[in-house]
């Protein structure tokens, strides 16, 4: 259900709306920073996959679909996955941003779209607990700012960012 919500849902949205994103447009995935833990929780096989510069939205949604499998049979560990699977959701979330944001380079690069994911943090909502050390006006702060970037904006595209600035993994 977590994958199904979080990264089969937000492709899902992106391919219908993606073609009909207006020149200077601005496009805000909402990821995690557990997205970067779950990253480096699996095995280097799958690091190298996940980090590939080749790798098309086709590739990441096979993966995405090995992980649920995996997760269905028991053997996501000894297959190299990490055990949570709102990270992985998440790290789906933000490769695809990374693949979207290339395949858009390719396609509709005089159209200056921009297409980043983000982490809006811990906020104050009914699942996050005492966790949460936002408020929500807080944690709106980061997509607001991409969804605002200017129309002569060149970056950030294809990028992670938490608190408005850009996150390497």
């Amino acid at each position: 259900m977590t994958l199904k919500t979080n990264f089969f849902g937000t492709r899902n949205v992106c391919v219908e709306l993606l073609p009909i994103i207006k020149p200077h447009g601005r496009v805000v995935n909402i990821s995690s920073l557990q997205s970067s833990r779950a990253f480096e929780n699996c095995s280097e096989e799958l690091q190298e996959k996940f980090r590939c510069e080749t790798l098309t939205e086709e590739d990441l949604v096979d993966l995405m679909k090995k992980f649920v499998e995996d997760t269905k049979n028991e053997v996501q560990e000894r297959e190299g996955w990490p055990s949570l699977a709102y990270g992985v959701s998440k790290l789906g979330v933000t490769v695809l941003s990374r693949i979207q944001a290339r395949s858009l380079d390719e396609k509709r690069k005089a159209d200056r779209i921009l297409l980043n994911a983000c982490c809006p943090g811990p906020v104050e909502e009914d699942t996050s607990g005492d966790f949460s050390s936002r408020t929500l006006e807080e944690g709106a702060e980061t997509p607001v700012y991409l969804a605002l970037l200017p129309p002569d904006a060149t970056e950030p595209h294809g990028q992670l960012l938490c608190d408005k600035v850009v996150q390497n993994w």
